[in-house]
């Protein structure tokens, strides 16, 4: 018998002789109910004795260490599920990417054994990621292609599986699905039977500007992860009024719904968000309003002809002038006055000196700013009902600051977060960077201050164990001062697994690997 089988089997009978490392193998330390090195290390000794390769002859070995194995996986479930049970923080979450190599043998089980390890008691697992779609290959009917490209692998369902493997360790898992980032890989391939993906209709479900930019073009600076990269390469925004962009979705959404995850969560829930200055817009031309379905429906917002020739006028020009609410009273002099959706009638007609050509600026700039609000919360429901037709919890991740004026214009993400009901859990991003916990705490209270009653919140924080990273304290500190301040929230996740100093990596690792 080779020197690593004798040295697993004696960690084994150690591990059943000996009392005082039972305990070990399943204590906790603090709050956070991380476990111990020592409980760490035993486990990793134990899964890799389970899914090393060995001969016929030591099969009895590699089966004994699996039991054990599985019995210790077992252990530290219930051990973390006590402990959050004892815990102010029922639930800690991590968000995770999952890349190929995680269907090598007990890969996956090692990912899941380090997300427990740190106390985590609750996963999101990316389901559309560069473009691509964690489905197996021969059950993909989707419009992206299978993240697994391999054919000894065309039947793995990686995203079932990393269902199952967490649920083996008490973890939640939830599945967590781009609504209006589709990625670039969007519409990319062929189907099955050989037919391009790239259709007339998916060009025409893109987001576009006043330009026709589609947003493949701006670069979004979404925060670096500890290698100070900015992943922001491979976003493709659609338009939330386009057929085609809500049908495709749909099915990705009822495909995840189909593997009965403990929920689902949906993220950039809104528009891109510009570079530089154009981080804010004040001009409808920089709205990402201009896909043929947004259009179509800004201009039936229209209750008469005055109103749908303005909106044109504006549309194209990015301005009103008192020109044109000339032309306009002169091509329709049956009407009093320009009329739409949410718009008060004045009673006077418009070649009255009063209301002024500001008041039409503004009435136009609300008109545009509502049309696209109601867009992304219109998408988000109709995606969204495969999840919850299944009764499996839905929430929203969002940006606090997405959803506010700033100055003469408004914040380019467009996130009408205020306007999501409470049939989602609310997951505010609380990224704010001031080397202290307290812009962190602002932008939580914010949300306090605009959701409604009985929303259920449960921020989402950046940042490192044990301590500060690029001027974000540790977080613990964070949680602390969250904890002190909202008393209500037992429910927090990091973003992400990949993105912590220990993980580096390992994760490293598992996204350069080939299968």
């Amino acid at each position: 018998m080779p020197v690593t089988s004798i040295s697993c089997l004696f960690a084994l009978t150690l591990f059943t002789l000996t009392g005082s490392f039972t305990q070990s193998a399943f204590a906790q330390v603090g709050e956070y109910c991380q476990f111990e090195k020592e409980a760490i290390a035993h486990k990793d000794k134990l899964r890799m004795a389970a899914f090393q390769e060995n001969n016929k002859s030591e099969n009895s070995d590699k089966i004994s260490a699996m039991k054990e194995y599985q019995a210790l996986v077992t252990q530290h479930n219930q051990a973390l599920n006590t402990c959050r049970q004892k815990s102010w923080l029922k639930t800690q979450g991590i968000w995770l990417r999952l890349y190929p190599c995680d269907l090598q043998s007990g890969k996956l089980e090692e990912v899941m054994d380090r997300i427990v390890n740190r106390g985590y008691n609750q996963v999101f697992v990316e389901v559309i990621s560069n473009g691509t779609i964690l489905l197996p290959m021969t059950a993909n009917t989707t419009a992206w292609n299978s993240l697994v490209q391999s054919e000894k692998y065309k039947n793995a369902d990686l995203l079932k599986l990393a269902i199952d493997k967490g649920r083996e360790r008490g973890l939640k898992v939830h599945a967590w699905l781009f609504t209006m980032n589709v990625g670039i890989g969007y519409g990319q391939g062929f189907e099955r039977n050989g037919i391009s993906r790239q259709t007339v209709a998916r060009q025409q479900a893109l987001a576009r500007n006043g330009n026709g930019d589609s947003t493949i073009s701006i670069i979004e600076n979404l925060g670096k992860n500890p290698n100070g990269e900015v992943p922001t390469k491979n976003q493709l925004f659609i338009d939330p009024y386009n057929y085609q962009a809500q049908s495709d979705l749909y099915l990705a959404a009822y495909e995840v719904a189909k593997r009965k995850p403990d929920g689902v969560a949906f993220d950039y829930v809104r528009y891109k968000r510009g570079a530089g200055a154009a981080s804010v817009v004040s001009n409808v031309r920089y709205l990402w309003i201009y896909g043929h379905a947004s259009l179509a429906a800004l201009r039936d917002r229209a209750e008469n002809f005055q109103g749908r020739e303005l909106i044109n006028r504006f549309l194209k020009q990015g301005y009103v002038t008192p020109t044109d609410l000339q032309a306009v009273k002169k091509l329709y002099p049956e009407e009093s006055e320009p009329l739409w959706q949410g718009r008060r009638p004045t009673g006077k007609s418009i070649s009255d000196k009063s209301p002024a050509i500001a008041y039409w600026q503004n009435e136009l700039w609300r008109l545009v700013v509502g049309h696209a609000f109601i867009g992304v919360t219109h998408y988000l429901g109709i995606v969204s009902k495969p999840v919850l037709q299944q009764g499996i919890p839905a929430s929203v991740a969002f940006f606090s600051d997405g959803n506010q004026p700033v100055g003469d214009g408004f914040d380019s993400r467009m996130q009408p977060w205020h306007l999501f009901p409470i049939t989602y859990e609310w997951r505010p991003m609380a990224y704010a960077i001031c080397g202290k916990p307290e812009c962190i705490v602002a932008q939580i209270r914010r949300v306090f201050q605009y959701a409604p009653e009985g929303a259920e919140i449960s921020p989402i924080l950046l940042g490192q164990w044990n301590e500060s990273f690029r001027d974000r304290p540790s977080l613990e500190l964070q949680m602390q001062a969250i904890h002190q301040e909202f008393a209500a929230i037992n429910s927090i996740s990091h973003f992400s697994f990949g993105w912590q100093t220990r993980e580096l990596a390992f994760s490293r690792s598992r996204q350069f690997c080939k299968l």
